[in-house]
């Protein structure tokens, strides 16, 4: 226990030294990057605050400045004198040429972002737009008309697709037209790019700070601006109620997409939100797992927020972290220097000694402990070199055995793996012809269906046998049948050359060739060489009322695999097909 003890004494030196000058200095280094972190922090919040509020007060200026400027554009008299002629009196009249001048002009105030600029009547039918595709159009049903009809005060829409203009979100604003009287007459209807609000919602991002992003939502937190991913837009921050969805895809908030698609899955950005919070630190889906500061503003129906990833508010604090890490480095160094060197002069016979038994353990046995004192050190060594020649010499008895015994355990493998391709031979072929057996054969067509099912290729198949084999058998006995079959199968082996190709021996005087990557017409050459190749053996056959020699009948036929049909549909055509063969004379192949 006392050696073991010793042992540790530079390590416990190092330590101590170690914690004794560096405890103080981390904790200094702790408190102070708190405070630091927490100033940042602060300052991060109140610059994304004043942009967010900042913002807010700038959409809700546009907002009321357009609300009064189409509340005062709704009372120009060129616009109530041709709302109040009939439609017949309207068509290519003075009025409706001053109501024409009057919109144009209106819409050339900001021609960038104005859309169109359109006079609704009564019913909300479009009768006079700058945009003239839209004259005739039924616009009743659209909010920025109900409201105005209803309230008689001016409106604006949230942001909704445009129902004409194919990727372009819009903002309507909207204001009844009365005649002196005070009677209304219909409805001006302002139709705005929503990226003008965009703007506005980006403009702040940079005195925001560096990286920050802005983003806008509606009372439904739909997203309707984002100055990083523009891809989010009218897009849910939680997923919504399927009667909401439908809803506000009804009214053209939504895009008509799976519901999946429609949100994104920012939870605690939610919670935040119904809970009025004006801060929030947490990750969003568009910035992955990187962690951000959120500043929130909230305006009448809309929220504004300014965001920053949390590591760029908090990026001088990763300095002051790296500087006093390299202070702690350099003080460890000169610390461990020290205790290095006082360690050294206590420990030095004990770590020679262990490194001895360390080389001793990791294989060197030669190795012994060179012994010059004659204290515990020194007695110690003497014990380690007496079990180090026991410990060698009974290694080496030991390895001796075990490479007897590997050899034995080589040699065995060697007999099992021969014995198993032995096996595995006599399982697939055919004891008496040495082509593929019936076995082989059906495990390769079942996999060559599979196979060529997935890339859609041709798969042929030929049976055939010998005519009139039995009075072969008969006349020249069983072993010349033998003699003639092992004839015939090698004769087809030799036909049939390709690597994926297989002859079998399907039973009794009956063969198969299966042909993968094979059409009708190859197949039909390769039956055509294997009757051409008997013919020529001319094995002669006595009894045979077809011809005085052997021959075969072949049965064709061709398929392209498929998951509907099944393999033995193959076997079964290319059967029948060979008994067409045989009940048209025999000696000729038949295609199915």
């Amino acid at each position: 226990m006392q050696h073991i003890l010793l042992s540790g004494i530079r390590t416990r030196l190092i330590a101590s030294f170690l914690i004794v000058a560096l405890i103080p200095l981390l904790l200094l280094a702790f408190i102070n990057t708190q405070t630091t972190e927490k100033a940042l922090t602060d300052n991060a919040k109140q610059a994304l605050s004043a942009a967010a509020n900042e913002t807010a007060n700038r959409i809700d200026t546009f907002i009321d400045s357009n609300l009064d400027a189409v509340r005062v554009e709704a009372v120009l008299p060129g616009l109530e004198r041709y709302l109040s002629l009939t439609p017949k009196q309207r068509d290519d009249s003075p009025e409706m040429q001053l109501a024409t001048e009057t919109l144009n002009r209106l819409s050339r105030k900001d021609m960038l972002n104005i859309l169109s600029y359109a006079l609704l009547d009564l019913n909300g039918k479009n009768v006079l737009d700058t945009y003239t595709p839209n004259i005739g159009k039924d616009e009743s049903v659209q909010d920025y008309f109900k409201k105005p009809v209803q309230t008689e005060f001016p409106f604006v829409s949230s942001m909704k697709q445009s129902p004409t203009i194919p990727n372009v979100v819009t903002l309507f604003f909207s204001s009844p037209v009365r005649n002196a009287k005070g009677d209304m007459l219909g409805v001006l209807r302002v139709s705005y790019n929503a990226t003008v609000v965009q703007q506005l919602v980006t403009r702040q991002t940079e005195r925001a700070g560096a990286k920050s992003f802005a983003i806008l939502l509606d009372e439904n937190n739909i997203y309707l601006a984002h100055s990083t991913a523009p891809k989010l837009l009218l897009k849910s921050i939680v997923p919504l109620p399927a009667d909401v969805v439908t809803q506000l895809q009804k009214e053209g908030r939504l895009p008509n997409l799976p519901v999946k698609k429609l949100a994104t899955n920012e939870s605690k950005l939610k919670q935040a939100l119904d809970n009025k919070q004006s801060y929030l630190i947490t990750s969003l889906s568009v910035t992955g797992n990187q962690v951000n500061l959120i500043a929130i503003a909230h305006l009448k129906l809309w929220t504004v927020l300014f965001a920053q990833p949390l590591a760029v508010a908090l990026a001088p604090v990763q300095k002051q972290i790296h500087d006093a890490m390299f202070l702690f480095a350099f003080i460890a160094g000169v610390v461990t220097i020290i205790a290095f060197a006082i360690g050294e002069l206590l420990t030095k016979p004990i770590i020679y000694l262990t490194n001895v038994v360390f080389q001793f353990t990791a294989g060197n046995l030669d190795i012994r402990a060179k012994t010059s004192s004659k204290d515990e050190i020194g007695q110690l060594a003497k014990s380690f070199n007496n079990m180090a020649l026991q410990l060698q010499t009974s290694f080496e008895t030991l390895e001796q055995r075990v490479q007897e015994r590997t050899a034995e355990l080589l040699i065995a493998k060697e007999k099992v793996e021969d014995a198993n391709h032995k096996l595995e031979q006599l399982a697939n072929l055919d004891g008496l012809t040495q082509v593929a057996n019936r076995r082989c054969f059906d495990e390769r067509l079942q996999a060559e269906w599979k196979r060529l099912a997935r890339e859609q290729q041709p798969l042929s198949v030929i049976f055939f046998d010998v005519d009139k084999f039995k009075l072969y058998n008969d006349y020249y006995g069983h072993l010349g049948g033998d003699d003639c079959l092992v004839r015939i199968a090698q004769t087809v082996q030799q036909m049939v050359y390709r690597p994926a190709d297989l002859v079998a021996r399907y039973g009794g005087e009956e063969f198969s060739v299966l042909l993968p990557n094979t059409d009708l017409v190859g197949a039909i050459k390769i039956a055509q060489s294997i009757q051409q190749a008997i013919h020529d053996q001319a094995i002669p056959h006595a009894k045979s009322d077809i011809k005085d020699i052997v021959t075969l009948s072949l049965g064709i036929t061709s398929v392209i695999p498929t998951g509907d049909i099944k393999p033995d549909t193959l076997i079964a055509s290319a059967d029948k097909a060979m008994y067409n063969a045989k009940e048209k004379g025999r000696d000729r192949y038949c295609t199915f």
